[in-house]
């Protein structure tokens, strides 16, 4: 990933929707699933998107390093965060499977800057990277 983050492994993908427009920050830092699709609750992602391809373009995936997502709710700087509904990061419960930690504090709908890893995520408490 190019910008101010670096330290991010990442890899292309052809997108299978037009990600490229939307309020906000559109689909740029959602979660992506397999097929180049906004993430929904618990379907396999695989990294944060950081371009706005349109479908059939490169997306570029983050699926390991420093990056953006964006958060579905309230979001306090430590917090262990996971995929929810529509491609947003929310704070995990103890029983959820964490993708990453917040760095920073954000209210719901703005970007979080934040450490994550999509690299053999696991579905069950205790296994995943974070855990």
């Amino acid at each position: 990933m190019s910008g101010e983050f670096g330290n991010t492994m990442s890899r292309q993908l052809v997108a299978g929707a037009d990600l490229s427009t939307g309020g906000g920050t559109g689909a740029q830092f959602k979660a992506l699933a397999v097929g180049g699709t906004i993430a929904g609750t618990n379907a396999l992602t695989i990294g944060l998107l950081q371009n706005k391809p349109k479908s059939g373009e490169d997306a570029t995936v983050g699926f390991f390093g420093h990056m953006k997502g964006v958060a579905g709710a309230a979001i306090t700087a430590g917090n262990l965060v996971k995929v929810t509904t529509s491609g947003y990061l929310i704070a995990v419960t103890s029983v959820d499977v964490p993708c990453g930690v917040a760095l920073a504090t954000c209210a719901s709908g703005a970007s979080v800057e934040g450490h994550f890893n999509f690299i053999g995520l696991r579905t069950t408490v205790g296994s995943g990277f974070f855990t």
